[in-house]
């Protein structure tokens, strides 16, 4: 470890257990990921969303009840860098768990908006606890793959042996292996394309085991038939072997870089209102992208849901009408879309447009602010650490995408959710690491100095 590591370690007295921290980081990791992907209760009778009613899951609670308990410990296991480090978060990110809890005092259902409030507070804190220097640079993107690689094993096997489980025969043969759904199995094969070929870039494992890693990956992105999902592993690729790259080297490039996109999108809805005099709709912005992936314009029914979500936030535009209250099922504010669509759905499958119902103008603003600023974050560690925060870059522009057509970011225990926090308390812990480093760099040099000039 260095100086400034070395100055936080202090914090506490060393003891016997100390080199436990690592085990711990990556069993939180394991656990995080896996209760999340993996039915409720390990039912695999019942593939229901997790967290999606009223009175919630026992067994779903306890484990991740025992997550935040293990992380908690952690955390105050290394205090000293836990509070450095809670000073030097994302502050949106701060200010949105509290909204969230604020939200308790108009919600129509207070205890679940008090219990989803909870897994935000509860997965910052892992966050916090699993951070550098308590765990590595790479810890969480390596355990992840890990995770993801063991949990994609167990689901070629289930398929094979068990395909009354492993396999949706509703759904063209598709497998599913033992996460929730297909769409759940696609995503993070494609995820293990994109990580694989990172490591395959790097020195720490063999160029076979890389290879096989893609390959394996690529069988189950095709045995689970998502589309999205390999849309996700070539945009994927594509953003991280770019990002990595050093083409964008000066202060001003990435803003130069933004601009130039921009210009070219303004300049596209230019010519195509020159020509047809109105703006493109939704459809013809969407038809070729959808001609490619085989999805309807109407995003697979998505849009009829969003038209009766936006009658619902006119009716508390402001502040939302409270964190997580909303998609209960039968009985719950919901009901009015129930009725409409003959079925029950527990999201509206818009990360954005579910957060601006449930938290109002205000939750959607500072939203945007927690990505502001993350991406502020990242441009910082990008100058400090290119390959690091490729894979970051690269898993966030995924996320503000399939955001688009699924809720999961700030969606309670939700695995995009989880990378997404755990992504961002690390970044901060780098950035702050970073200062410290230099800080001390330069108390070292002026001490030199004094030196020789006396």
């Amino acid at each position: 470890m260095n100086t400034a590591t070395d100055q936080l370690g202090a914090s506490r007295p060393a003891n016997i257990f100390d080199n436990i921290d690592p085990f711990v980081v990556r069993l939180l990791i394991v656990m995080s990921i896996t209760f999340s992907l993996l039915p409720p209760g390990f039912n695999w009778g019942n593939t229901a969303p997790q967290g999606s009613y009223v009175e919630g899951s026992l067994i779903f609670q306890m484990e991740f009840g025992s997550v935040f308990l293990i992380g908690a410990w952690l955390a105050w296991r290394n205090r000293g860098w836990s509070l450095r480090h809670v000073q030097h978060l994302n502050p949106l990110l701060i200010a949105i768990v509290l909204y969230c809890l604020i939200t308790i005092l108009w919600s129509p259902y207070p205890v679940v908006t008090l219990k989803r409030s909870i897994q935000l507070i509860g997965l910052t804190l892992v966050g916090i606890a699993i951070s550098p220097p308590v765990g590595g640079k790479q810890q969480l993107i390596r355990t992840m793959l890990g995770t993801l690689m063991a949990l994609m094993a167990c689901s070629f096997v289930v398929a094979l042996v068990l395909p009354r489980i492993g396999v949706d025969y509703e759904l063209g043969g598709a497998w599913r292996g033992i996460l929730m759904q297909k769409n759940a199995l696609g995503a993070i094969s494609g995820l293990c394309v994109v990580l694989w070929i990172k490591e395959s870039l790097g020195t720490t494992f063999p160029r076979s085991i890389c290879y096989f890693g893609i390959l394996f990956s690529l069988f189950i992105l095709v045995m689970a038939k998502s589309s999205t999902a390999i849309l996700v592993a070539a945009l994927g690729t594509g953003i991280y072997l770019l990002v990595r790259r050093s083409y964008l080297t000066g202060e001003f490039d990435g803003r130069k870089l933004t601009i130039s996109l921009a210009v070219v999108l303004l300049l596209g809805f230019h010519i195509f209102y020159v020509i047809n005099g109105r703006l493109p709709e939704w459809h013809e912005l969407f038809t070729p992208f959808g001609a490619v992936f085989n999805k309807s314009t109407d995003l697979t029914g998505r849009t009829d849901i969003w038209r009766l979500v936006l009658l619902e936030v006119d009716r508390h535009p402001v502040f939302g009408i409270g964190y997580g209250a909303f998609w209960l099922g039968e009985g719950s504010p919901s009901q009015t879309i129930i009725n409409a669509l003959h079925w029950i759905p527990l999201q509206a499958h818009n990360g954005y447009l579910d957060i601006l119902n449930e938290l109002g103008i205000i939750g959607l603003a500072i939203m945007a602010g927690v990505f502001v600023f993350h991406i502020r974050n990242l441009i910082k560690l990008t100058r400090i650490d290119r390959e690091e925060a490729a894979i970051h870059w690269a898993m966030l522009i995924l996320i503000l995408i399939s955001n688009l057509s699924e809720s999961e970011v700030f969606r309670g225990v939700l695995f995009q959710n989880i990378f997404f926090i755990y992504s961002s308390t690390a970044i901060s812990a780098r950035l702050t690491l970073h200062r410290m480093e230099q800080a001390e760099l330069a108390k070292q040099t002026e001490n030199a100095l004094r030196g020789a000039a006396s």
